[in-house]
C-alpha cells in the first residue's frame, strides 16, 4: 500500500526544508524526499580531508538569509530552539594585488572606506556615499526578495512610479561594471569591487548583471556575513529538527522520477525504485526546473512558450572549482601578517584589460587560475577544526564545458589543476610545504554537478542572475509565482525568485502561495 501525505516536497535543499517546516507547523502532514543520504542540498558540510576537519561543500557563508524574516524574527525557532547560530567576521576580505598592496574590506563600512583611501580619497568618499544610497532602498529590496514577486510587467509599472524605482530598473539592465565605473575612479578599487560583483557567478561586464553588485556590499555591511557555526550544514540540521518536531517526515535516498497525476492535478510521486508516495493537497519540487519539465510530467501538454523558455534558460557564465585543505598551522602570507586573520583572502589583477579577458577565456572553456579565494571559516568558528589546527576552502572560477574535451575532460585534468592551485598558494605564502598539509580534497565543476544533480552545468544557482531571469521572470516569464502549468504542482529552490545563494527566500515565498491555496493563515505559522 502506498504511503499518503497531505503534501510532498521533492528535494531536501534548504528552501524545500523551509517550506516543509512552515507547512508542518500549520498542521499539514508533509514528507520531504531527498536523493542523497542526508538533506541539505547547497548547505552541506563533510570531513573531506581528515577526521575533525569540517569543510563546506558549497556555501561558506549564509549572507542573504540574514535579512530573511525567517532568521531576523526567528519564525521557526531555528535559533532559539534548534541551535542555529551565526557569527560575523569583522575582517571580511583582503584583496592581494600583484605589486604587494592590499585592499581590505570590513563589516564596518567606515573602516572599509579608510582602506580604500590609501588608493583614492575620492573612492573612499564615494564608497560611503554609495552604501548610504543603497541603504535608503534596502528595506524595499529586502521586502521584495522575501515576498512573492509580481509579474514582470506589473513590477516594471510599479517601479516606474518613482525616481528610486526607475533607478532600480536601470540598475537591473546595465552591467555591474557600468555601476562601478560611474561611482569609482581608481583601477584597483574598481577591480576589487568587480570581484565582489562576480561572486554572483556572472561576468561583471555583461549587461543585466548590475543588481548583483548594487546590493551585495551594502547588504553585508547592514546584516553581516553570516557564517554558520559548525558548518554550512548547521542550517539543514536545524530545519530537519524543526520539521520532525512538528510531525514532518524526511525520506533520504529517495530519488523522485515522476509526478503522479489524478486527472489534471499533481497527486504524488513515483521514485526511481518504483515506490509511489501519494499526496492529497499538492507537490512542490525543490529541484532545477529542467529536471521537472518535461521529464517528470510525461504526457502532460505544456504551453508551447513554457517549454521553449525552459529549454533556452541561460546558465551562469562561471562555475566553481573547490579544494579543501587540512593543515597543521595557518598559512603565512608573504605580504605580511596583517591579512592572516581575514575570513576571505584573494589575489587580484591590477590591469583591467587582463581582468576582462580572463572572464572571456573562462566563458569559452579555457581554464585559468586568476580568480582564486582562500577562505577560512574556522577563523570565526573554531569548532570546525581540531584544537591548534587550520583548514582552507580554496574556491576558484572555472569553466564547466572545457574547450578541448567538454565537461568529461575534468576527470583527466582535475588532479593536475588542484596541484597547480596549491602551487599558486605556495607562491603567496612561506609555509605551505607538504609538511604543513594533513589532507587535501577537491571538487571539479563536474564533480559538483554529480554531487548535486540540481546544479545542472555546475551552476550552483540553477540559472544565471541576469535581469531577464529575476523577480517575476524567474524561472521564466509568466511563471514566477511558484506555480506551474500542472495544478497542485509548485516549485521552490534556486530556480525561482530570489535565486541563488543561501536565501531561504523561495521556500518562505512558496509557503505563502501554498498557504493561500490551502486556505491556511500564514501569519499564524510565522509566530515564534
Amino acid at each position: 500500500m502506498s504511503e499518503k501525505y497531505d503534501f510532498i516536497v521533492a528535494g531536501g535543499g534548504h528552501n524545500g526544508l523551509i517550506l516543509a517546516c512552515y507547512l508542518a507547523k500549520a498542521g499539514v502532514k508533509v514528507c520531504v524526499l531527498e536523493r542523497n543520504p542526508i538533506v541539505g542540498g547547497g548547505v552541506m558540510t563533510g570531513e573531506y580531508t581528515a577526521p575533525g576537519f569540517h569543510h563546506d561543500t558549497h556555501s561558506v557563508a549564509h549572507t542573504i538569509i540574514q535579512g530573511n524574516p525567517l532568521i531576523r524574527n526567528d519564525e521557526l525557532g531555528l535559533k532559539s530552539k534548534y541551535g542555529l547560530k551565526y557569527v560575523n567576521p569583522e575582517k571580511m576580505s583582503a584583496i592581494l594585488f600583484d605589486d604587494g598592496t592590499v585592499l581590505e574590506f570590513y563589516t564596518d563600512m567606515e573602516r572599509t572606506a579608510a582602506s580604500i583611501a590609501q588608493f583614492s580619497r575620492h573612492d573612499a568618499d564615494a564608497y560611503v556615499r554609495f552604501c548610504k544610497h543603497v541603504f535608503k532602498n534596502l528595506d524595499m529590496l529586502v521586502m521584495g526578495m522575501f515576498s512573492v514577486p509580481p509579474g514582470a510587467g506589473v513590477q516594471a509599472a510599479m517601479l516606474d512610479q518613482s525616481p528610486e524605482g526607475r533607478e532600480l530598473l536601470r540598475t537591473q539592465a546595465v552591467s555591474s561594471w557600468d555601476i562601478i565605473d560611474e561611482w569609482f575612479e581608481h583601477p584597483k578599487v574598481k577591480l576589487a569591487l568587480a570581484r565582489y560583483a562576480s561572486e554572483a557567478m556572472t561576468n561583471p561586464f555583461d549587461n543585466g548583471t548590475g543588481f548583483g553588485f548594487y546590493i551585495i556590499l551594502p547588504y553585508m555591511h547592514h546584516f553581516g556575513t553570516g557564517v554558520p557555526v559548525g558548518g554550512s550544514h548547521a542550517l539543514a540540521r536545524a530545519l530537519e529538527k524543526c520539521l520532525t518536531d512538528h510531525g514532518g517526515v524526511v525520506k533520504v535516498n529517495s530519488t523522485v522520477k515522476e509526478i503522479l497525476l489524478n486527472g489534471q492535478d499533481a497527486a504524488g510521486v513515483t521514485l526511481e525504485n518504483g515506490e509511489q508516495i501519494l499526496s492529497s493537497k499538492g507537490v512542490c519540487c525543490n529541484l532545477h526546473i529542467q529536471q521537472i519539465f518535461p521529464h517528470m510530467v510525461p504526457g502532460v501538454q505544456l504551453p508551447p512558450e513554457f517549454e521553449h523558455h525552459v529549454r533556452t534558460l541561460k546558465f551562469a557564465s562561471l562555475q566553481p572549482f573547490v579544494m579543501h585543505l587540512a593543515m597543521h598551522e595557518e598559512p603565512k602570507y608573504k605580504v605580511g601578517p596583517s591579512v592572516d586573520e581575514f575570513f576571505w583572502i584573494e589575489k587580484s589583477h591590477s590591469d583591467i584589460e587582463t581582468f576582462a579577458q580572463a572572464f572571456r577565456d573562462l566563458e569559452y572553456g579555457y581554464p585559468r587560475r586568476d580568480f582564486v579565494c582562500y577562505v577560512g571559516q574556522h577563523k570565526v568558528d573554531p569548532s570546525r577544526v581540531p584544537p591548534g589546527k587550520s583548514q582552507m576552502h580554496l574556491y576558484a572560477f572555472a569553466p564547466y564545458n572545457l574547450k578541448d574535451g567538454g565537461p568529461k575532460k575534468w576527470d583527466e585534468i582535475g588532479k593536475d589543476m588542484a596541484q597547480k592551485y596549491l602551487g599558486d598558494l605556495r607562491e603567496l605564502t612561506t609555509n605551505m610545504s607538504d609538511d604543513n598539509i594533513i589532507g587535501q580534497h577537491f571538487f571539479t565543476p563536474l564533480d559538483l554537478e554529480r554531487h548535486n544533480i540540481s546544479m545542472k552545468n555546475a551552476d550552483i544557482g540553477h540559472l544565471g542572475l541576469y535581469s531577464w531571469q529575476l523577480g517575476g521572470n524567474r524561472p521564466i516569464p509568466g511563471w514566477g509565482q511558484y506555480k506551474t502549468p500542472v495544478n497542485k504542482l509548485y516549485m521552490s529552490g534556486a530556480s525561482t525568485h530570489p535565486g541563488s545563494g543561501v536565501t531561504g527566500g523561495s521556500g518562505r515565498n512558496a509557503a505563502q502561495v501554498i498557504f493561500e491555496d490551502l486556505g491556511l493563515d500564514f501569519d499564524k505559522a510565522i509566530t515564534p
